[in-house]
């Protein structure tokens, strides 16, 4: 069956919802995430990556999930042995996807902080690799959802109680490929309490890497780029550092009183990532295109300012980032930053207006971080 022939929205998705939840002490399927629950954003990510084949697999609680199912979309098979294990429901929602289905997604609904370009990723991989298995890959570790072919679904049907689907997949070693993704959430289940709790926070800022996520995509864009990775962590300290001076300052942010003044993931995240395509022309601009195309636009926005700007009064996450990369030279803190424009204009006198423009942005967002903590640059960061 050629590939080319079956575009990537006639691909199925099989989710399991039946278990009884008992570790989490709560029903899971129905737990809230950020404005929805979590079946409802699993079912969301495939009809978000135009996957119409969705069956979500009930079993306890039947009567209370299936209404829900239905209404997002998604088609309902009850599993009645769903106490047995998870093998059953697989085999009972593999059996039942569209016949003309080349592949399916299998993600259990507890999975559910996964992003939408991780999806696409897979569908591509799956659709130039013939009929191999493709998983999804963080930090050198397998995760969810893996993407099935069709092909093996008798072997899956056929399978006895006892056998695991796991052993099937990697009798297929030579037929599968591990896909890297630069998605956290491929590892992350909500078997615990806890486990939901990182989950639901997660969720409220799915659109920023994280640090363990920044660092596979400082690994993989600069790989043995040592000096720009100290200076990428010098930043994203520096950056914290400066914002965390503010934190309890009467420095206006446009917000209302009481809230959080800025969001130190995005910025950890926009500082560690602000120069991720560093050897290539235009650094900035190409880093904001990468970044928004991984589906991280906000972190985008300030990695594609951070070269040059225009100060915002207030003070917000993207000028932090700006001053933080000024004052760090290398891995090194260097506050009396003067010179080193002046340096950068001597060698590039054809460029003078352009530096000079970044030096005055640096200076009025410097004026205004001091303002704001009520002490210099020097005394954030408690030089003698």
């Amino acid at each position: 069956m050629s590939l080319s022939r079956h575009p990537s929205g006639v691909l199925s998705a099989v989710i399991p919802a039946a278990g009884l939840s008992s570790r989490m002490h709560a029903y899971k399927p129905l737990l809230p995430l950020g404005n929805t629950s979590m079946i409802k954003m699993v079912i969301g990510l495939f009809q978000g990556c135009g996957i119409r084949d969705i069956v979500v697999v009930t079993g306890h609680n039947h009567d209370r999930l299936a209404p829900v199912v239905r209404k997002a979309g998604a088609r309902v098979v009850l599993n009645p042995n769903f106490e047995t294990g998870m093998l059953g429901s697989i085999q009972k929602g593999a059996g039942q996807i569209s016949s003309t289905s080349p592949g399916f997604f299998l993600l259990p609904v507890d999975i559910p902080a996964i992003r939408p370009f991780t999806i696409q990723t897979l569908i591509s991989a799956f659709e130039t690799s013939g009929q191999s298995i493709i998983i999804p890959e963080f930090d050198h570790s397998p995760g969810h959802p893996p993407l099935i072919p069709a092909r093996l679904i008798p072997d899956i049907l056929s399978m006895g109680p006892d056998e695991n689907l796991g052993n099937l997949l990697l009798a297929q070693k030579d037929h599968m490929v591990r896909c890297p993704v630069h998605d956290h959430g491929v590892l992350l289940d909500a078997d615990t309490r806890k486990d939901y709790e990182i989950l639901s926070q997660r969720v409220r800022q799915l659109d920023i890497p994280d640090s363990k996520e920044c660092r596979a995509l400082i690994q993989e864009f600069l790989p043995g780029e040592i000096h720009i990775q100290a200076h990428l962590l010098r930043v994203a300290e520096t950056a914290l550092t400066l914002a965390r001076a503010l934190e309890n300052t009467g420095v206006k942010t446009g917000k209302p009183a009481g809230s959080t003044r800025f969001n130190l993931d995005l910025i950890q995240a926009a500082a560690l990532l602000h120069d991720i395509k560093r050897k290539e022309k235009n650094h900035a601009g190409a880093g904001s295109r990468l970044l928004t195309t991984l589906g991280f636009p906000r972190v985008a926005d300030i990695v594609g300012a951070h070269m040059t700007l225009q100060p915002k009064d207030p003070i917000t996450e993207t000028e932090i980032v700006y001053l933080a990369d000024k004052i760090c030279k290398g891995d090194q803190l260097e506050l009396d930053y003067t010179h080193r424009f002046l340096d950068r204009i001597r060698r590039n006198p054809g460029a003078e207006t352009a530096i000079t423009q970044r030096y005055q942005a640096a200076q009025k967002i410097q004026a205004c971080i001091e303002a704001g903590a009520g002490k210099s640059l020097a005394g954030i960061f408690q030089e003698p």
